[in-house]
């Protein structure tokens, strides 16, 4: 899988070049120094501070050295901290540069001995390099280089020792970077010195390399990390026991894959798409595809590495909705903060579903850890992470499979709570929008069409002077919400909240429901008229059905209770103070 990536995206690189990767690459906060070489020492020739936008992830690029800044930042970080040249708290991979937080330099961890043995790694590689293989390995890449410059590494460190201590001020709690670039005239001199580093450190270990026909094979480090600790990922029944080993030439094409990856990564676009028509592009959870897709997609997670989370193949991902969405106004809201219109565009819908559903909340929470979620509603809390994995296998890879199941009572609970909370507009948008995904998904006949004729039906009954008889399930539990709203609105409270509705919504038995609708009726009687036919015809009816499915129907409650009033209807042959 991973090699047929990186020879996609290694034919984009030979297109584009170096700069494509250089021109992505964001360097961290902090101090950056160009210092140029005097005959005696160095001097300043610039200083620059780069902050990030944390939102976006970018910076400024307005400086005129910062096109220099990105390429030798680039060239010249370590690969990771288990391959630091000496000690983990220093980040730079070559003599040319210094990388350190500044707080390191206030804390003790950066001393004069833990400098002077960082460049003693430059003077005498073979510190560093010393087991066999490493060795070898090691030769081979000066006899391609040359050995190092022993006098220009010696001015350099005795500047470092001399000044570093001096950019540190006030920075024990301070985490940003400080960053020294020592420049000569040789533009090679970098990327000869990185080169150095990389290829001596590209793979996982050197203890696993193999040569064979005069060609370098190791496994390399990216996603992978095998150890004397993790021999569970060794191959047993095989002579060689690594999982894979790939040539010199295929790992630097990884390494800038996943450097690509990074820069990618530093601007929040953690949903990776690849074709080979269309190479590699990168999306942010507020974007989407903006055309039809099949290929790779990868999800990236930030760690002390790149790290692939998510893997898989896209077969088709179409931005059109097939069939289109009718957004329909099933409860004849009069007023409502939704669109009624035909939906065409799996983008319009997502919004909707993260706005109306989850309050926004989704789309950035795909992932967190539930620990981590900044939800103080329970309900919404444990809906989001039921449905999450569902949805977002929709929104970005098309895929439908689980999404209705899990929506179908998802959307129930948060119609419920928000009816518990008090916000009688959300629940009934809410159970507009539940209604439209319910059609399309399982089909049948709008429910606004449904609701429309249920209700016709019911206001004719409760309208007649002979009380009537229910005749079907959906009937009965649509009339069940309508006296539910009667009963709670004769509440005498002094903030009628709809949270009184709970003991209904929560019931699973007809049997319960009954009773509990008697405990409502003995509570309100003494405000109930006997003349108010309306209420007599809709409790008797009510009263003499028995439904056929034993499950009760929350959906059919739910719509009766936020549904405008029968009872309360204006009409020309009653009085309906209290109908």
């Amino acid at each position: 899988m991973l090699s047929d990536l990186v020879k996609i995206f290694d034919k984009e690189y030979k297109e584009k070049g170096e700069r494509w990767i250089i021109d992505g690459h964001m360097p961290v906060e902090g101090e950056y120094i160009l210092l140029s070489p005097s005959e005696e020492s160095f001097f300043i020739k610039d200083r620059i501070h780069i902050k990030q936008d944390k939102k976006t992830g970018t910076i400024d690029d307005t400086n005129e050295n910062i096109g220099t800044i990105r390429k030798l930042d680039y060239m010249s970080r370590y690969l990771e901290s288990n391959k630091a040249i000496s000690d983990k708290n220093i980040h730079s991979n070559n003599y040319l540069t210094f990388f350190v937080k500044k707080e390191n330099l206030s804390n003790g961890k950066i001393t004069t001995e833990v400098i002077e043995k960082y460049y003693s790694v430059f003077k005498n590689p073979l510190e560093k390099y010393s087991k066999p293989k490493a060795k070898k390995l090691y030769l081979s890449i000066e006899e391609k280089l040359g050995p190092p410059d022993i006098e220009r590494i010696e001015k350099i460190e005795a500047w470092v020792k001399e000044n570093i201590f001096n950019f540190s001020g006030e920075a024990e709690k301070d985490k940003s970077s400080i960053k020294l670039f020592f420049l000569w005239e040789e533009e090679e001199l970098y990327l000869r010195e990185s080169e150095r580093y990389i290829s001596a450190n590209i793979y996982n270990s050197t203890d696993y390399i193999e040569t064979i026909d005069g060609i370098n094979y190791g496994l390399p480090n990216d996603n992978m990390g095998l150890n004397a600790k993790k021999p569970y990922l060794e191959n047993k029944t095989r002579k060689v026991t690594v999982p894979y080993l790939i040539s010199n030439e295929e790992v630097m094409a990884q390494k800038r894959f996943f450097d690509y990856l990074a820069n990618l990564l530093a601007l929040n676009k953690t949903n990776i798409y690849i074709n080979e028509e269309k190479g590699i592009r990168g999306l942010t959870n507020d974007e989407i595809l903006s055309e039809s897709f099949n290929g790779y997609y990868l999800r990236l997670k930030k760690g002390k590495e790149v790290e692939i989370h998510d893997f898989d193949l896209v077969g088709m991902y179409s931005l059109e909705l097939n069939p289109p969405l009718y957004m329909e106004n099933a409860l004849a809201l009069e007023e409502s903060g939704l669109q009624y219109h035909t939906i065409y565009k799996l983008e319009e819908l997502r919004r909707l579903i993260n706005e109306v559903f989850f309050n926004k909340f989704l789309t950035g929470n795909y992932f967190t850890e539930a620990k981590d979620l900044s939800i103080n509603d329970g309900t919404l809390k444990k809906s989001l992470l039921l449905s999450r994995t569902a949805l977002f296998n929709w929104f970005y890879k098309g895929n439908r499979i689980n999404v209705w199941k899990v929506l179908n009572q998802v959307s129930l609970d948060l119609i419920k709570a928000a009816i518990n909370n008090d916000y009688p507009k959300k629940a009934s948008e809410q159970f507009n929008l539940r209604c439209c995904l319910k059609t399309y998904f399982e089909g049948g006949e709008k429910m606004g069409d449904v609701l429309f004729e249920l209700k016709n039906r019911l206001r004719s009954k409760i309208n007649n002077g002979d009380t009537g008889f229910i005749e079907s399930d959906i009937e009965y539990y649509f009339a069940v919400g309508q006296l539910a709203n009667y009963f709670i609105s004769l509440s005498k409270s002094k903030k009628k909240v709809h949270s009184l509705v709970n003991p209904i919504l929560n019931i699973k038995t007809d049997e319960r429901l009954k009773e509990e609708l008697k405990k409502l009726f003995k509570k309100y009687n003494y405000i109930i008229e006997i003349k108010y036919m309306r209420f007599r015809n809709l409790y008797a009816m009510i009263s003499s059905y028995f439904p056929n499915d034993k499950r009760v129907n929350e959906e059919l409650i739910i719509a009766g209770y936020t549904h405008s009033s029968l009872i309360y209807e204006e009409s020309d042959k009653e009085e309906n103070d209290n109908a």
